[in-house]
Formats: structure tokens, sequence, C-alpha cells
């Protein structure tokens, strides 16, 4: 990877900015959604930058600032808690039968190895990231928790001189043991040629069983009227500030892209089952109908393979 588009996605230092947006919705969504939460994140407060730690912390900043400045986002913000919610479960699964690496790929400000601490001797935490952002963490880890996580590694990469494969051989990762990947928020920002680099490192890096869940996004022809409007929207709010969204797929499209580079796939969630498996009834949050949920295996090749 040699470009700035290859991925999980090279950061400037500016970038981290996407990932403290992150950490600010989850840390909104704990403190102001109504119980039962999505997804619980004790930790995304101690993430923040002092501006949007005020943001998530008082109520006429949040609508102020997340409301109306940032309206346009407000779609996107149930599929940031509703893809950590899916991942975490399909992780904590994978942990249970025996999966003893999980692996962030453009972690970001991702508080897992804060938070389950009661996994910290079953599984062991890579976060792949820019060694810029990955500094700025490692400081507001130190100051919430007072040390970094026995279980947790930082595997700083720079995509544009480094090489993740080599990264991760560095900082210890087994890949003759299955690993967990999870990989959200990145794929619509990159090229398909990207995005087939990222599946084709992964998968030689990787032992048979491993598995992967990212986050993608539809299609437009497949998307209502009402939700179409909507993407163009965000679509040409990220672009203008620098972050052209620039892949989508079908399901079918992406299964198929998916087998060329030898995964099998286990499940795709479109916002219908999102809404069933974590809202129900409820009318408060409404999955986002343009980011769609995969997860797919890493399987040893069949006997006729092996012929």
């Amino acid at each position: 990877m040699t470009n700035s588009e290859n991925s999980p996605r090279s950061r400037s230092k500016d970038t981290s900015k996407t990932a403290v947006l992150v950490a600010t919705i989850r840390a909104v969504h704990l403190r102001w959604h109504d119980p039962p939460h999505i997804f619980e994140d004790t930790f995304a407060m101690h993430m923040l930058t002092p501006f949007w730690h005020a943001v998530a912390k008082y109520r006429p900043l949040k609508w102020l600032v997340g409301d109306v400045i940032l309206g346009v986002y407000r779609p996107v913000y149930p599929a940031v808690v509703l893809r950590s919610r899916y991942t975490e479960d399909q992780l904590v699964e994978a942990i249970e039968s025996g999966t003893k690496q999980y692996v962030i790929l453009g972690a970001g400000h991702d508080t897992f190895a804060l938070r389950r601490k009661d996994l910290a001797d079953k599984v062991r935490v890579f976060e792949v990231d820019h060694p810029a952002t990955q500094d700025v963490k490692r400081q507001r880890i130190l100051k919430a928790n007072g040390s970094i996580p026995d279980n947790l590694t930082f595997v700083p990469v720079d995509f544009e001189v480094d090489r993740l494969d080599e990264e991760m051989e560095k900082a210890g990762f087994n890949s003759q043991k299955p690993a967990f990947y999870s990989w959200l928020g990145v794929t619509y920002y990159l090229t398909p040629e990207a995005i087939r680099d990222t599946l084709d490192r992964v998968a030689q890096k990787s032992a048979p069983g491993s598995r992967i869940v990212f986050d993608f996004k539809i299609a437009k022809h497949m998307m209502t009227q009402e939700w179409r409007t909507l993407c163009e929207k965000m679509e040409g709010f990220v672009a203008r500030r620098g972050e052209p969204m620039l892949t989508d797929f079908t399901p079918q499209s992406l299964s198929d892209m998916m087998a060329r580079h030898g995964y099998t796939e286990v499940e795709m969630m479109p916002p219908e089952e999102q809404q069933r498996r974590y809202l129900g009834d409820r009318t408060d949050i409404e999955p986002t109908a343009f980011f769609h949920f995969a997860q797919f295996s890493l399987e040893p090749p069949s006997e006729e393979d092996a012929e």
C-alpha cells in the first residue's frame, strides 16, 4: 500500500477529528438516549477533546452542534451505535468459540479494551491506526484509566509508507491463529481497488476461521427517494470537507467480490434486520437505511480445492 487512498484509511493528524466525532456520538447516545441503550460506551467521554466533551455533556450545545450545525449527519448517528453493538456481539461469540485475537482496523477512539476488562485474559486486542491518532489516544487512555490495558497492543501504521502485514507481525500478531477483524466507518471512503487490496492483505495474514465485520453503503437505486435525498446531502457535506464517499455495493455485488478474495458470507444485516434485532418497537431511533452491515469468514479450502 503506497498511496493515500489505501485502507483502513490513511490518516493525517487532522483526520483524528473523525474519530472524535464517532466517539461523541457514542457518548451522546449513552448520556441522552433513554435506556435500554443500544451500546454502552462508558469510556467515550474520556476520548473527547474539551469542545466535544462539552457538546456531549450539555444539552443546548448538543442541540446546536449536533442537530443544527451538523444536522446533515443526524441520519448517520444510529448507524454508529448499531454497528458497534453488532460488531461486539459477534466478537463475543467468536471469543467464546476460542478466537483470541481481535484486530480493529482504523481503530480511532474505540474503547473495547477499556470497557471489557472481563475479557482481558481471553483476547488480545490489536488497534491499527495512524501513529498521530494513536499518540493522542494513548494520552487519553492513561488519563482515564491510569495505564494501558495489558491486552491492548497499538499497531501504528501509516499506509503511505508502512505495510499492514509487516507491522502486524512486529506487534506480535499470530497469523497461524484465527482472528476477528472489525472495519467500521471506512469502506465507503475508499476506492474499490483499495478495498480489495486490504481484503487481500487480511486474507494473506489470517488463519482459516478468521472473520471480518464491516459496514458498507448500499447502492442508491436500492434506497427510497427520501433516503436517497438524505444520502446525497450527506455525501455533498463530507465531499466539501475533503472526504468524498467513493464506493457502494449491492448485497450481491459485495458477496461476489468477497468470494473472489477468498471470503465466505456469514451474514448481511440490512436496516430491517437491525430494527428487528436491536430496536424492536422503538421509535426514538431509526436505522440508517443506506448503511448495511456484513460479516464474512475465511474458510479452509475444501477437499476438492485441495485436490
